[in-house]
C-alpha cells in the first residue's frame, strides 16, 4: 500500500513514524515532489511485526523504483529504515533519518521528561499509556494533538500533524518489538550491515536527544553526515523556522 506523488521515475521513499501514524508524512511528500520536480512514494505500513513490515517496504521498492531509492524515515520510520536496509544491503542509495529515536535505552527515559513538562496531567495520563504500550484507539486518536504540543517548537498553522488511521494494535505491537531490538543490540547491528551512504537532521528541541543518536553511532565506527536545525522539534517538515532549510537538506542530498 503506498501513495505516490508526482510522476515516474520514483526514486525517493518517505517511511512514516508511529507505529500506526499512517498519513502523517503525506503533506511532506507532495511538497517534496512539488519542489523537486519528481516523484516520491509515500510507503504505508499495514503489517503487525517488524519482519512483516521490512517484507513489505521491499515489496513496495521493488514494484514501484526503477534504481536505487533514498528513504527517508521519520521517528520510527527511521528505525524501520535501517532495519529494512540491515537486511537488504545495496539495495538503497541513502538512508535519511529524521527526528530518529535515541539508539540504546539509557537515553530514552530523557524522552518523557521533556515531553511530560509540556503536558497538562490528563494528557500526561494518555502519554503515560502510549508510553506503556497500554494505549487504546480512543488514546491513539489523541496522539496528533498531544505531539503538537510536546514534541515541537513552533508549526505553521497549516502544519499540523494528521493521521488516517489509529490503530493501537499495531503501535502495541510493533513498538513493543522495536523496544527489544534496541535493548538487546540488534538495531545498532543493523547499522553496521547497511551499505547505503547515512545522514541524520534532527530539531534541537527535539524530545529525542541528539546525543542518543550521534554517540552509540560514533562509539560504533558508524558514519553519519549529521545537520542539526535550530528552532525546530520532532518534525522539521511542519516547523515555521527550519521547514526551509529541512527541504534545502533533503534536496542537497536527493541530488548526491
Amino acid at each position: 500500500m503506498v501513495e505516490l506523488h508526482g510522476k515516474e521515475p520514483y526514486k525517493t521513499v518517505l517511511i512514516h513514524g508511529g507505529p500506526s501514524a499512517i498519513g502523517s508524512l503525506k503533506n511532506c511528500a507532495e511538497e517534496l515532489s512539488r519542489l523537486t520536480g519528481k516523484g516520491i512514494i509515500e510507503a504505508l505500513q499495514s503489517r503487525y511485526s517488524i519482519d512483516g513490515l521490512i517484507g513489505e517496504l521491499h515489496l513496495q521498492i521493488m514494484e514501484y523504483c526503477q534504481e536505487k531509492p533514498t528513504l527517508i524515515g521519520h521517528s520510527w520510520g527511521a528505525w524501520l529504515a535501517v532495519l529494512f536496509a540491515g537486511k537488504y544491503p545495496g539495495i538503497c542509495k541513502n538512508i535519511i533519518l529524521v527526528g530518529c529515536p535515541p539508539l540504546e535505552d539509557k537515553y530514552a527515559k530523557e524522552i518523557s521528561l521533556r515531553r511530560l513538562r509540556n503536558l497538562s496531567d490528563e494528557e500526561s495520563k494518555i502519554f503515560q499509556r502510549i508510553i506503556d504500550n497500554a494505549a487504546a484507539n480512543e488514546d491513539i486518536k489523541k496522539i496528533p494533538g498531544i505531539l503538537e504540543k510536546s514534541d515541537n517548537y513552533h508549526l505553521e498553522s497549516r502544519g499540523k500533524l494528521t493521521v488516517n488511521k489509529a490503530d493501537a494494535e499495531m503501535y502495541n505491537r510493533i513498538w513493543d518489538e522495536a523496544v527489544k531490538l534496541r535493548s538487546n543490540g540488534e538495531l545498532l547491528k543493523a547499522f553496521k550491515m547497511i551499505q547505503s551512504k547515512l545522514f541524520l537532521i534532527q530539531g534541537v528541541c527535539d524530545p529525542h536527544p541528539i546525543e542518543g543518536v550521534v554517540k552509540p553511532l560514533e562509539e560504533n565506527g558508524i558514519s553519519c553526515k549529521t545537520y542539526i536545525l535550530e528552532k525546530c522539534g520532532h518534525s522539521p517538515f511542519m516547523e515555521k523556522y527550519a521547514k526551509e532549510k529541512f527541504y534545502d537538506i533533503l534536496q542537497t542530498i536527493m541530488a548526491m
